[in-house]
């Protein structure tokens, strides 16, 4: 026994030996020569000691250089302590590893290069693996505490154009009973510390045995700056400020294949602020975000599975702009991937594919500030911006609730909420306008449009119905206020109203239907203007042909199921047309105002016709009304319409008048009732015109002016009442490439005024309804007396002269050259008879006295013996009379007393005004003189 003491005591003599003055002198200086020796590097401690009565070896102020003398490691204390449970436990047991005040830097020189690259030696060829051991446990060990803090780490890439250092304070990691022999999971923590903010904080507990570990993580203010700061070469953006924050429970297997689970997930970013890295570059263009928290994580990969319940967006504000193709935000977020970079080829990882579900995701108090071209103003201000999804899942399945809404420039709002089915992309959504100005869009119109909006808001109210996502059903109410239209170089509005209103609209995408079922038109304003060279404004508001383009476009709307529309009623209320004419010599302008009506069942079904019935007034107190029907879809279009104008000035048509009329109207009321019809291409025109207290004023020189003595027109058509009242009937066929509606009229009213003019007594005779030519009065021949009839046409000219006041008679007696030639020398023959002293009844009845006178006469004749007694009474009868001489005296006396005789009628009988018919000087022109009677003109 004592013998075994003795080589017991001799053993840990020796041991303590060994240990203090082999061992430890040899820690203390054979490390330091090695590497020194072999890397070139200075390797400083303070001690090392071996301390053989606790098992334990300890270093303190350790360095480690590099080749040229900078630090890359070192601590202030490390100590490891082997237990001696190692004696009966299995496997090694060690009480404490420390290290303390750990510092490490790593930096890379080159891609291949770092400044540890010599501890490892050259590189050589890996060695074939030995093959597989069939027992491939981990060797034993447990240590009872395990303790790491660091001083820092700081990690340098000198490789890079401009170095990046990331330097990470105070880690510190604690480990109990940490084991690759016991299975029960042991606690652990882990701590670090950024050294520009952040924190990490890891704890829970692991088995290595089982190949397990769970815990919490949890990651606050992380700043993002430094990793963008190592992503910068390349990246456009400068991540001036941003914190990152996370934590998550978790679980993690590793021994039959990586497993993991995460819940009660939590990330977030706080405080994001990116701005363009080339500011000159990309003015105008940023992001930044107050907050963004991701709530509810859970993940697990046994089942696939990823569940958020919220996503919360705070105070999102971007600013970007778009010039022409360019996008800045597209240009800020762009990555340089270098020339080299190698193409990401997609990967199928098989398995049972994973699921994303996603409670809600919202965006509160959200603004974008946006610039481009097609806005005016250019720079729109979005905000606030809020928006909202709920029960987002993939693969796509179940109805996503969402929303939005946004203010413009705080004039527009836009609101939209619904529900939709992703999958199929299907649902129903709400939307809603308020104060968007039309002005805005006036960068969009088409440049051969010469107009733009100068004012006007829009609101709309409706729903949408998707199918696909496509639009399957609309529907709309919806105001449009305040709108006006100027053309390029005006000064006046083109048009405008003050309320557009839109009542019950349905578009059925899959029918091919539209219903509106009320438009409403309130004050509308529209301006009639014709040029000095005589086009209108209008037609100079689209200065372009049209092309390709809209010939596409209607072939497209033609070639499914054609279109149907239905607008039940459309509502006109106080509108105006301003009508102005300034290619006239003097410039002419009305207002027809005080615009109210409705048009009625308007529809593309061509057997249905649409009624007007529009009532207004002209300059405010004469009265315009439009009333009837017209079917504008049935081919051919129908129309039957009454277009009526009471008691307009004619003072303001002096302009009209003096060009086309030659004289300035002094007064004058017009009233104008134009009926047309339009059937089968063919149009039937009814006007009435009546004219009431016409004055004529000056005559004006124009050369466009219509070559007839108006006023004589103008008289002849005037009644008692000074009024005219004309009848104009208009036909034509709209198929007649030279059919024009305008001329068609002005020729009917000027044939209307000729045949007045040529044919005065036609007018006059319809007058009193008589079919008698009341401008020839017939006499017998030789006679200057009036018969029945002649004295009947006389009482008739005078009823229709009552109705023509202005109107005066010019009488001319009139010839039959032959007859009544003939005629007197009957009358002389009988004259002498009488005087020979035969009676009236002795010449009626031809008697004996009256056979035997008219031999006498025929005897005395010359050359009368020859063969007078072959000759009857009636033979020697016209020979006598043919010897009879009338001179032209006795001839023009009788034409006179014609005259005089018609005139003391009309005057004595049928009370005609002395001055209003007068005797004019008879003629024996052959041409003249074709009848026997008077001829009555108007003076």
């Amino acid at each position: 026994m004592r013998t075994f003491l003795r080589v017991v005591a001799t053993i840990y003599i020796a041991y303590l030996v060994i240990a203090l003055l082999l061992i430890s002198p040899a820690l203390n200086f054979l490390p330091h020569k090695y590497l020194q020796d072999t890397y070139g590097r200075e390797l400083q401690t303070g001690w090392v000691i071996l301390n053989p009565f606790t098992l334990s070896l300890d270093i303190s102020q350790a360095q480690l250089g590099e080749p040229g003398g900078e630090r890359f490691a070192g601590f202030s204390e490390a100590s490891i302590d082997l237990s001696m449970e190692s004696l009966w436990q299995p496997g090694w047991v060690l009480d404490t590893v420390r290290i303390r005040d750990l510092y490490v830097g790593i930096t890379r020189h080159s891609a291949d290069e770092y400044n540890f690259s010599d501890l490892l030696g050259d590189s050589e060829p890996p060695a074939a693996e030995p093959p597989a051991s069939e027992d491939t446990a981990l060797p034993g060990i447990t240590i009872r505490e395990l303790e790491l803090h660091s001083e820092a780490i700081v990690i340098t890439d000198a490789a890079r154009e401009t170095a990046y250092i990331s330097r990470w304070n105070g880690l510190h990691i604690q480990v109990q009973d940490l084991s690759t022999v016991f299975e029960e999971g042991r606690p652990f923590s882990v701590a670090v510390e950024a050294a520009d903010g952040g924190r990490l904080d890891w704890t829970g507990a692991i088995s290595i045995p089982r190949g397990e570990s769970s815990g919490q993580l949890s990651l606050q203010g992380l700043n993002l700056h430094k990793l963008w700061v190592y992503a910068e070469p390349w990246l456009a953006f400068e991540l001036k400020d941003g914190r990152l924050l996370a934590e998550a429970e978790y679980r993690v297997g590793w021994n039959d294949g990586l497993s993991y689970s995460v819940n009660s997930g939590h990330l977030a970013l706080a405080d994001l602020d990116i701005a363009p890295k080339a500011p000159a570059q990309l003015a105008d263009t940023a992001v930044s975000l107050k907050r963004l928290d991701i709530d509810g994580i859970a993940l697990d990969s046994a089942t696939h599975a990823v569940t958020i319940n919220a996503v919360t967006l705070d105070t999102l504000a971007v600013a970007g702009w778009m010039e022409e193709s360019r996008i800045s935000l597209q240009d800020l977020f762009a990555v340089e991937t270098g020339a080299d970079a190698e193409e990401t080829a997609d990967t199928d990882t098989g398995g049972e594919p994973w699921t994303v579900a996603l409670g809600s995701a919202r965006l509160h108090n959200g603004s974008v500030r946006w610039r481009s071209a097609y806005t005016d103003p250019q720079v729109l201000d979005i905000k606030p911006l809020e928006a909202s999804l709920e029960n987002l899942n993939w693969p796509l399945s179940g109805d996503t609730p969402l929303s939005l809404s946004l203010a413009i420039n705080e004039q527009a709002k836009i609101a939209v909420d619904g529900t939709l089915a992703l999958d199929p992309g299907a649902g129903s959504i709400h939307y809603s306008l308020q104060g968007l100005p039309l002005t805005w869009f006036n960068p969009n119109l088409p440049e051969a449009l010469k107009a733009k909006v100068t004012g006007g808001s829009v609101e709309l109210e409706g729903q949408v119905a998707l199918q696909e996502f496509a639009p399957t059903t609309i529907t709309l109410e919806g105001k449009i206020r305040e709108f006006s239209a100027r053309r390029e170089g005006a000064e006046v509005e083109l048009t405008g109203f003050e309320l557009v209103r839109i009542d019950g609209l349905a578009v059925d995408m899959t029918a091919h239907s539209l219903v509106l079922k009320q438009l409403t038109i309130d004050s509308y304003t529209g301006r009639i203007h014709i040029q000095e060279d005589g086009s209108i404004n209008a037609s100079k508001v689209w200065q372009a042909e049209v092309g390709e383009e809209a010939q596409q476009i209607a072939e497209d709307l033609t070639q499914d199921k054609p279109w149907t529309f239905s607008l039940p009623s459309i509502q006109i209320s106080d509108s105006a047309i301003d009508f102005m004419d300034q290619s006239l010599p003097i410039q002419f302008r009305t207002v027809i105002g005080e615009l109210d009506g409705e048009v009625l069942n308007l529809s593309s079904d061509p057997s249905t016709p649409a009624t007007v019935d529009l009532r207004g007034s002209v300059d405010g107190y004469a009265p315009v009304t439009l009333s009837g029907a017209v079917t504008p879809m049935a081919d051919p279009t129908n129309l039957d319409l009454t277009l009526v104008f009471d008691g307009v000035d004619m003072a303001l048509l002096s302009p009209y008048s003096g060009t086309y009329a030659g004289y300035v109207i002094d007064r004058g009321l017009l009233d104008l009732n134009l009926h047309y019809s339009l059937k089968d291409n063919h149009l039937q025109g009814d006007n009435s015109i009546r004219v009431e207290k016409l004055k004529l004023g000056e005559k004006i020189s124009s050369d466009k002016a219509v070559d007839l003595p108006l006023e004589l027109a103008l008289a002849i058509l005037t009644d008692s009442n000074g009024v005219i009242d004309m009848q104009v009937p208009v036909t034509g066929d709209v198929n007649n490439p030279g059919f024009d509606l305008s001329g068609v009229i002005s020729d009917a009213v000027v044939n209307l005024l000729t045949k007045a003019i040529t044919a005065p007594f036609t007018l006059l005779a319809n007058l009193v309804s008589s079919e008698e030519d009341l401008q020839r009065i017939s006499f017998s021949s030789g006679s200057s007396t009036l018969g029945e009839r002649s004295m009947g046409k006389l009482d008739e000219l005078a009823r229709a002269l009552e109705q023509r006041p202005k109107l005066s008679l010019a009488i001319t007696g009139r010839l039959n050259m032959a007859a009544d030639y003939k005629r007197l020398q009957q009358n002389t023959l009988k004259q002498v008879l009488l005087e020979r002293g035969l009676s009236e009844d002795d010449i009626k009845l031809k008697d004996i006295e009256w056979e035997n006178e008219i031999s006498a006469l025929h005897a005395d004749l010359p050359g009368a013996g020859t063969g007078a007694g072959e000759l009857t009474p009636r033979e020697q009868y016209e020979l006598v009379v043919q010897s009879i001489t009338v001179p032209d005296e006795q001839m023009l006396a009788l034409a006179s007393q014609r005259a005089v005789a018609v005139k003391a009628y009309l005057v004595n009988t049928a009370g005609l005004a002395p001055e209003r018919a007068v005797v004019a000087q008879a003629n024996l022109k052959e041409s003249d003189n074709e009848f026997s009677g008077v001829e009555l003109g108007i003076d």
